[in-house]
């Protein structure tokens, strides 16, 4: 049931509705893809950031206690994790001393590089064992790197040249 409208005209046309739903999918579907960039995003940088509030942690009771602290980076079912043992283990995230960080998400990946004689804390002087452990997932990489007077440091690795936009950490 079509009525008048006041200046003669009877609705929208076909083409004018067609208009419409073009531009409404066009706006949903860059929406969704900044939307899914933004939560991978906020990820790593809430997972770095946590893994980093956890490296201080252990840090200080290695200091508080005298004791080492080495860190073991595996697999807890589908995510990466950090686990703190006082010796050398191979194993899926097992810990001895009880302290275990596993990533928010299992979109989040966990790579390793550290010296040979051990990486992780040790409560002499509160030194450490050198390394770095990369959390990264596609909207870039975040590197915590630990150095030998145990110095923690956060920093954003660059990907083909590009520095990646996360806020509040700063780049390599």
């Amino acid at each position: 049931m079509k009525r008048h409208l006041p200046d003669g005209q009877r609705g929208m046309t076909l083409i004018e509705i067609l208009l419409v739903i073009a531009i409404t999918a066009i706006l949903s579907s860059t929406g969704i893809s900044s939307w899914q960039n933004y939560r991978q995003r906020a990820a790593l940088e809430q997972s770095s950031a946590g893994l980093l509030a956890f490296l201080t942690r252990v840090q200080a009771a290695a200091h508080w206690r005298n004791q080492t602290y080495l860190l073991q980076v595996g697999k807890r079912g589908d995510r990466g994790c950090v686990a703190v043992n006082q010796t050398k283990r191979d194993g899926e995230c097992d810990s001895d001393s009880g302290l275990r960080f596993v990533l928010s998400e299992p979109s989040l990946g966990l790579e390793v590089s550290h010296s040979d004689l051990g990486f992780g804390f040790y409560g002499v002087r509160n030194t450490a064992g050198t390394g770095h452990i990369v959390v990264f997932n596609q909207a870039g990489r975040v590197r915590l790197i630990l150095s030998a007077k145990g110095r923690l440091r956060r920093c954003s690795e660059s990907i083909n040249g590009q520095q990646p936009y996360l806020p509040g950490v700063a780049s390599c």
